[in-house]
C-alpha cells in the first residue's frame, strides 16, 4: 500500500522550494572533442535453450578496454548498439578495478568504436537517446550529465549537489532529461535548451535510488533500493508520493513503464518482479529461484516485461497475461549481467560486467509483433536426420564469412555469396561485410575476392543464357559479375541503397532491389541502367525474380506487398499480403505460373494467383523461419530452407502442407539459401556454421532435375 512518511509532510514543500530555487548552470555548458578508437571486435556464438525449451543463438563482443565493465545498453534510431564502460568501484568491493570514461558503440563493420571522456574516471553509467539522436549519460564520478551530439561532440552539465553519483537516466515527453541521485538522495532535471539543473529531494534518507523512469503522464518514478520504497513525483504538483514494499529488504533495482501506463520494478534481493496497481497496491510475482537477481527490465512490444538477472546468467522474460517467467541462459560462468536493450528486431542486447563483454540474445522466432490468430498447425510431420541421408558438408576457408544465397550454374559449379555481418542491422550477426564470392567445384571450395573490400556479397542469380554469375554488394552498393573466375564490379546509378535481390531474366537484363530508396533498377546487356521508383519508397523491397515469361516480380518486406512490373509503362501493380508483418522473402513460379513465396516472419508459404489476383497462404511449423524456396516439378513440392527449423522443409503442394523435414546435423546453424544440381542433389548455406552442405536425399535421388 502507498504510503506517506511524516517527516515529508512536515518540510516537503519548503525543501522542494529551496532546492529547486538558483541551481541553474550555465546554458553554455563545457564542451569537448573526446578521443575515438576503433578496434576490430573479437565475438563468439552458442546456441542455448530457454527454461521453456526454446531455441534461441547468444552472441557476444568483447570490449577492447580492459576491466571496461560494460554496464548500461542504448540503442539508437539506426540499431545501433550503444554501451556504458563504467568500470568498477560502484558496489563495495564488488568489481574492485579502477572507474573508466569511455562510451562504446558496436559497428557495422565488424569493430567497437570507443569515446573517451577528457576526464579521467567519470564512470559512465545510464545512457538514453532522445528524438534529435543526441546521447545522454549519467556519469557518476565526474558529478554530472553529458549530452553527446551525433558528430560525437560532449556538452557537460555540472550537478550543484556535490558527490551526488547520477545513475539512471530518463526523458520526458517535453525533452526533460531526468536522472537519479544515488548518493545525493534527489532526482534532478536537465533542461536541454537552457542547461538549467533542477533537483528535488526525497524525504527519506537513505533512498539510493538507482532506476528511473517515466511514465504517459510525465510522472517520474524512481525506485528507492535502499529505503525499500518506489516513489513517485509530480512535477506539476512538486509533490512526491511514495509506495512501501511489502517485502522487507527487497532492494528495488530497475524500473519501466509498460505501454498501459504500468509501472514494472525489480526486486534484487528478493527475486521478485513487481507491479503498482492504479489504486496504489502493490503486487508481486515471485521467481522460482529468489537469489537470481532481478535487476534492470524492459518492455517489448507485446507487453512482455524482460530483465536481466544479475547473479543468475540469465535473462528472463514474464508474461503479464499468462503470469509466467521463461529464463534464458547466456553464459555458464559468471557475467553480472546488468543493462538490456531490445532492438528493433525483437533481438535482447545485454551487458555482461564480469566478462567484459556485449551480447545479443537473438530469439529463434520472430513473433514480437503482436501474434496472428492461433491457427491449427500443420499434422506432425516426418522428420529426417539429412546426415544419413547422403550429407556432406564444406568448411568455408574464410572464418565467419556468413555464408548466405546459394546458385549452381550450367557446369555445376555451386557458387555462394559470403555476406560478413551487420546484414540485419548495423550490429548483427557479427563481424565486418563479406568481401569474397565462393564456389565449389570437382568436390573443392574456393574463393573469389571482391575488388572492393569489404563489400557484402548478399544475393546472386544466374545467367538463364550464358551461365553468369551476378552478385549484389550491398555495402558497396555495387553488382558484381562473375565470369571465368574473374569479378568485375559495377556502380549503381543512385547512391546508398543497400542493394538486396537480384535476378536476370532471358533477355540478359539484371534486375536489382534498391532496399533503402525503394526502387529497382535494371541494368541491360549494354550497360545501361535505369531506376524505376516503387509508390512507397519506405517499402524496402528486398527480393526480385523474373519468371518463365520475363516478367519482374518483387516483395517489400516493410510494405508487405507483392508486386509486378508493367515494363512497356514502366509502371507496376501492387498487391497487400493478407498476414500482417509476413516478411516476404524469396520468390519461386510453379509448372501453372502462380507465384509463390515464403513468409518468414509468419512461417507460412504463401501463393498468388495473378488471374484471380488472389492470395492463399499454408501454414508452416512454427518458429522455423522460412527463407529460400524451390519448386519441384517432378514431384510438384517445394523445397523450403529454414533459418531458425534447421532443416529443410518438404512441401506438397497437392496436399498443401508440410510432409516432411531433413534435419541439417549442426543445431542452430541458421540456414540460408537452397539450390539445386543437376544430379538432384540439393545444396545449402550454413550462415552461422560457415559452411556449405550437400544433401542428396532419398527423395530427390529418384530423377534428375527438370
Amino acid at each position: 500500500m502507498k504510503t506517506q512518511p511524516r517527516l515529508w509532510r512536515r518540510w516537503g514543500i519548503a525543501a522542494l522550494a529551496l532546492i529547486s530555487a538558483g541551481v541553474a548552470v550555465s546554458a553554455r555548458a563545457n564542451t569537448d572533442q573526446p578521443e575515438k578508437r576503433s578496434v576490430p571486435a573479437e565475438f563468439a556464438s552458442q546456441v542455448r535453450h530457454s527454461s521453456a525449451g526454446q531455441k534461441y543463438t547468444v552472441v557476444t563482443y568483447a570490449v577492447p578496454t580492459a576491466d571496461a565493465v560494460p554496464h548500461i545498453i542504448a540503442i539508437d534510431a539506426a540499431d545501433q548498439v550503444w554501451f556504458s564502460e563504467s568500470g568498477g568501484r560502484f558496489a563495495g568491493k564488488f568489481l574492485d578495478v579502477p572507474a573508466q570514461s569511455k562510451i562504446g558503440r558496436i559497428d557495422g563493420n565488424g569493430s567497437i568504436s570507443e569515446w573517451t571522456f577528457p576526464d579521467e574516471g567519470t564512470s559512465p553509467m545510464g545512457l538514453t537517446f532522445d528524438p534529435q539522436g543526441n546521447m545522454w549519460i549519467a556519469e557518476r564520478l565526474a558529478n554530472r550529465i553529458t549530452r553527446m551530439l551525433p558528430d560525437g561532440t560532449f556538452q557537460h552539465f555540472s550537478i550543484p549537489t556535490a558527490n551526488a553519483w547520477p545513475t539512471g537516466i530518463a526523458l520526458d515527453s517535453k525533452g526533460g532529461v531526468w536522472f537519479t541521485e544515488t548518493k545525493g538522495n534527489r532526482i534532478g532535471k536537465v533542461d536541454p535548451a537552457t542547461g538549467k539543473i533542477d533537483e528535488f529531494a526525497f524525504a527519506q534518507e537513505g533512498m539510493s535510488a538507482t532506476g528511473i523512469a517515466i511514465d504517459a503522464d510525465d510522472r517520474v518514478w524512481a525506485a528507492g533500493r535502499d529505503a525499500n520504497v518506489i516513489a513517485k513525483f509530480d512535477p506539476v504538483a512538486a509533490k512526491f508520493e511514495y509506495f512501501t514494499l511489502p517485502t522487507p529488504n527487497a532492494k528495488p533495482c530497475g524500473i519501466v513503464v509498460d505501454a498501459q501506463n504500468r509501472v514494472w520494478f525489480t526486486q534484487r534481493n528478493a527475486g521478485k518482479l513487481a507491479t503498482i496497481t492504479k489504486d496504489g497496491a502493490i503486487q508481486e510475482f515471485s521467481l522460482k529461484e529468489r537469489t537470481t537477481g532481478p535487476f534492470l527490465p524492459i518492455v517489448d512490444r507485446q507487453g512482455n516485461i524482460w530483465f536481466s538477472q544479475i547473479w543468475s546468467n540469465k535473462i528472463a522474460k514474464f508474461d503479464p497475461i499468462k503470469r509466467e517467467f521463461e529464463e534464458f541462459p547466456v553464459a555458464d560462468d559468471l557475467n553480472h549481467i546488468a543493462g538490456i536493450a531490445m532492438d528493433s528486431r525483437g533481438n535482447i542486447w545485454f551487458a555482461s560486467q564480469t566478462t567484459n563483454k556485449v551480447g545479443v540474445l537473438s530469439r529463434q522466432n520472430l513473433a514480437y509483433f503482436a501474434p496472428e490468430p492461433d491457427l491449427a498447425q500443420p499434422p506432425r510431420l516426418a522428420v529426417y536426420d539429412a546426415d544419413r541421408c547422403g550429407f556432406t558438408s564444406f568448411e568455408v576457408p574464410t572464418k565467419q564469412s556468413i555464408p548466405g544465397i546459394v546458385e549452381a550454374d550450367p557446369t555445376d559449379t555451386v557458387w555462394f555469396t559470403q555476406m560478413g555481418g551487420g546484414f540485419v542491422s548495423p550490429s548483427f550477426p557479427p563481424g565486418p561485410p563479406g568481401s569474397k564470392i565462393g564456389f565449389i567445384r570437382d568436390g573443392r571450395i574456393g574463393e573469389l575476392a571482391t575488388p572492393t573490400a569489404e563489400s557484402g556479397p548478399t544475393s546472386m542469380a544466374i545467367d538463364p543464357t550464358n551461365g553468369d554469375v551476378w552478385v549484389t554488394l550491398r555495402s558497396a552498393n555495387k553488382v558484381a559479375l562473375v565470369r571465368n573466375d574473374k569479378v568485375t564490379e559495377f556502380d549503381l546509378p543512385v547512391a546508398g541503397t543497400f542493394p538486396v535481390g537480384i535476378t536476370v531474366d532471358h533477355a540478359q537484363n539484371v534486375w536489382v532491389a534498391l532496399s533503402t530508396v525503394g526502387a529497382l533498377a535494371r541494368r541491360t546487356p549494354s550497360g545501361d541502367w535505369r531506376v524505376l521508383n516503387l509508390p512507397d519508397r519506405k517499402g524496402n523491397p528486398r527480393t526480385i525474380y523474373a519468371d518463365r515469361q520475363g516478367r519482374i516480380w518483387y516483395t517489400e518486406k516493410d510494405g508487405n506487398r507483392l508486386g509486378l512490373v508493367d515494363q512497356a509503362a514502366w509502371t507496376v501493380r501492387e498487391w497487400k499480403i493478407p498476414t500482417r508483418v509476413a516478411w516476404p522473402l524469396s520468390l519461386a513460379e510453379d509448372e501453372v505460373g502462380n507465384v509463390w513465396f515464403a513468409e518468414m516472419r509468419a512461417d507460412k508459404l504463401a501463393r498468388f494467383d495473378l488471374a484471380a489476383e488472389r492470395f492463399e497462404e499454408y501454414r508452416l511449423p512454427a518458429h522455423s523461419a522460412p527463407f529460400k524456396i524451390l519448386f519441384d516439378k517432378t514431384k510438384r513440392v517445394f523445397w523450403i530452407s529454414t533459418v531458425f527449423g534447421n532443416s529443410v522443409l518438404r512441401f506438397d503442394i497437392d496436399s498443401t502442407r508440410v510432409v516432411a523435414a531433413y534435419r541439417i546435423p549442426n543445431e542452430g546453424v541458421w540456414l540460408g539459401g537452397i539450390t539445386r544440381a543437376r544430379d538432384g542433389c540439393f545444396w545449402v548455406t550454413e550462415q552461422f556454421g560457415n559452411r556449405v552442405d550437400r544433401l542428396c536425399l532419398p527423395q530427390t535421388t529418384m530423377g534428375a532435375l527438370q
